[in-house]
């Protein structure tokens, strides 16, 4: 007769091997409908995510003043860097884990996870008690306008206190993806921002908590993840990724950063951008222009997360298939993942173009100085959603090779080089519509290296054979 123990120690192999033998149908499973039916819970969790970004401005400006809309999106881009860490281990994580994993390497996919577990918890404290010592130095940097100073010090320390709930909660629903749980992902984010909007009513507009009520409603909102994440990965061991006894592992530490670091260079680059955005709207219209800008890439964000929910959804299949070296399915994955980000590209710019005033009426009443230019800003911009999401895409489509260099170039070049010089020129000559400008320059610019890049590693990573090159090139020369 067999121990209670061991028929629950035979339960746990037969549901394992049953979720590894699923696990090869669904990967090898690769068409329109798998893709959609696949990614659609990420760019879900993505869109829910992006709505954590606009919730404290609706509020701050609906409930408290422009000033502190103002102060909120001064404090972004600390945000923005603090996250650049957490998305370089999540995304660098989830290409080395998926990738041992299609190599049938379980054990060490799961040493590989608890670890990079823990260096996000210790990078959390770290932030936070950085912040506390040079708080000043930061705000000076962010260079936050005096007029707001004190309502950005009130927004940034809760956040500061909530550092490792925010990272390790965006961490967490990335890699139930990569667990191929992307239905949980979404539900966890649905949870989180349905807590973060209605503590953020109940701080602003009953207990008048300010914009400190702001900061503590989104960290609270994002402990959901966090707590859903750490009993998921500690008790569910039926799947493939779990916490384990973790192995100190340089080697795959490096390699997550590396896989990574395209993710880290476009958040630390957003960080550096949007502080310059906003010294060159003040110049250019005050405080007013903060927090303009700030509507207009806030609500450019839920757009983007399409993008982006649909390109990290699918790199866990990259990942794998690169792993397995199906390089017929790569194929296959490259064809209809350009089709469907053709598709999203297209509703992004339209749906942008045409809903652009309902949008900013989130934030603000029509009628003004104020709503108008904002509107103007929105849509001029959103032209460049069209090259945007081949720019996204690529990016994570690099990533889960594992080519950090690539991914890491196309990132820098696109946020550093692209969109930096356009800002700092354009508005020059044609002020304030040159600024919003700028950004569609920078995703044209961008397009035309996304182009050259994919075609460029096709064969390398057998998604797009030689020989296809070459065949395209003769019918362009005999069209000739």
């Amino acid at each position: 007769m067999k121990t209670t123990k061991e028929i629950k120690k035979t339960k746990i192999i037969k549901a394992k091997q049953q979720s590894m033998s699923n696990d090869d149908q669904l990967y090898n499973k690769i068409d329109y409908k798998f893709l959609i039916r696949f990614t659609l819970p990420t760019i879900i969790s993505f869109v829910l995510w992006s709505v954590f970004g606009i919730i404290d401005g609706v509020f701050a400006s609906r409930g408290i003043s422009v000033e502190a809309l103002s102060a909120v999106n001064f404090i972004m881009p600390y945000f923005n860097f603090a996250m650049a860490i957490t998305s370089m281990l999540s995304m660098g994580g989830m290409a080395l884990v998926g990738k041992k994993i299609g190599e049938k390497k379980e054990s060490e996919a799961r040493q590989n996870f608890s670890l990079l577990t823990i260096i996000i918890f210790l990078s959390s404290i770290i932030i936070s008690i950085a912040t506390v010592l040079f708080l000043d130095q930061i705000l000076n940097l962010l260079g936050t306008d005096p007029l707001v100073l004190d309502l950005a010090k009130d927004y940034l320390m809760p956040l500061v206190y909530l550092m490792p709930v925010l990272m390790l909660g965006f961490y967490f629903t990335q890699f139930l993806v990569a667990e191929g749980k992307p239905v949980i992902s979404a539900v966890v984010s649905v949870s989180g921002a349905l807590v973060s909007t209605i503590l953020n009513y109940l701080l602003t507009f009953h207990f008048e908590f300010g914009v400190s009520g702001l900061a503590w409603a989104t960290g609270i909102g994002n402990s959901i993840p966090t707590i859903i994440g750490l009993y998921y990965f500690n008790f569910k061991r039926e799947g493939n990724i779990y916490f384990v006894k973790p192995k100190w592992d340089l080697s795959a530490i490096s390699r997550a950063s590396y896989n990574g670091i395209s993710e880290m260079i476009t958040m630390m680059a957003a960080t550096i951008t949007t502080t310059v955005m906003n010294n060159i709207m003040v110049d250019l219209v005050g405080f007013e222009g903060v927090a303009s800008a700030g509507i207009v890439m806030a609500t450019q964000f839920i757009f983007i997360s399409l993008y982006l929910g649909f390109s990290v959804g699918v790199q866990p299949l990259i990942s794998h298939n690169y792993g397995q070296k199906n390089h017929s399915n790569l194929k296959k994955l490259y064809k209809k993942c350009l089709t469907i980000i053709t598709g999203l590209s297209i509703i992004a710019v339209i749906g942008a173009i045409i809903f652009a005033g309902s949008l900013v009426r989130i934030y603000v009443e029509p009628g003004n100085h104020f709503f108008e230019m904002t509107v103007r800003g929105l849509r001029i911009s959103a032209i460049g959603f069209f090259f945007m999401g081949f720019n996204v895409f690529a990016k994570s489509w690099f990533t889960g090779f594992n080519d950090g260099l690539i991914s890491g170039y196309i990132s820098f070049m696109r946020v550093m080089i692209f969109t930096l010089l356009p800002l700092i020129t354009l508005p020059r000559f044609w002020q304030l519509n040159g600024l919003w400008a700028a950004l569609v320059v920078a995703e044209i610019i961008s397009v035309i290296q996304t182009i050259y890049y994919l075609n460029k590693m096709g064969s390398k990573y057998r998604y797009k054979p030689k020989s296809e090159n070459i065949t395209i090139l003769r019918k362009q020369k005999i069209t000739v």
